[in-house]
């Protein structure tokens, strides 16, 4: 049984401690996650390798491997786990792992992902982290994930270059403080009874805040959902 952080720094992966940014989010991670170490479920992970067309790579990059996924898979060792992204990572093969190719901003291609997926004890955005990307993913897939559940959105205090070419929206970070004040989603692109359902299903929010990692002051960096055992 090896710790989740030290996995993640072994892998190369920025949600440990050592590269890149170094969130550290798998210091969060192990506390939630633990419980269901050793259970057999379905996890999504959307956003498999840094350096994507989110920091000006081609939509025809080729990846070259999957840290984030390698970590997973050693953490959870009855887990099948899925991964979604713009940049081909067809030609990895892992036992245990499938790999879906879309884009976060189509409608069809998230449909597409979520009626080929399995219901999920565990989803995990590390995509673009552009915020009309986080909230359209959220709204289509918070439904795959099981009672029990969690829903996760990683690092609000980054955007990409292009995300003044999407949709208007809200700062994701923005859209969930509100939640957390008032229990209500502010998603203009949404219909209010849709969000209210959505609203209804999360039991608890587990927020991470830090003033590491890429940043020189506090942000409200990740959240996590847990959805409602009984909905």
């Amino acid at each position: 049984m090896v710790d989740l952080v030290e996995l993640a720094d072994h892998y190369k992966t920025d949600k440990g401690s050592r590269e890149g940014h170094a969130h550290n989010y798998t210091t969060l991670y192990s506390f939630l996650f633990e419980q269901f170490r050793n259970e057999e479920f379905t996890m999504l992970e959307i956003g498999l390798e840094r350096g994507g067309v989110e920091a000006g790579a081609s939509v025809d990059r080729r990846g070259s491997d999957v840290p984030s996924i390698r970590t997973w898979l050693d953490y959870f060792p009855k887990a099948s786990i899925h991964g979604f992204d713009l940049s081909n990572f067809s030609h990895i093969k892992l036992d245990r792992f499938q790999f879906h190719r879309g884009d976060l901003g189509s409608v069809a291609d998230l449909d597409r992902l979520a009626a080929t997926l399995p219901q999920l004890k565990l989803a995990i955005d590390d995509g673009s982290h552009a915020s009309f990307h986080q909230q359209l993913a959220f709204l289509k897939l918070f439904d795959k994930v099981q009672p029990g559940g969690f829903y996760v959105i990683e690092d609000f205090h980054w955007q990409p270059p292009f995300e003044n070419a999407l949709p208007p929206c809200r700062k994701t970070a923005e859209v969930f403080e509100i939640f957390l004040r008032t229990g209500v989603f502010d998603i203009p692109f949404a219909h209010p009874d849709y969000l209210a359902a959505i609203a209804a299903q999360i039991q608890n929010v587990f927020v991470h805040r830090s003033n590491k990692g890429g940043v020189n002051d506090w942000h409200f960096k990740m959240v996590a959902l847990q959805k409602r055992l009984e909905v």
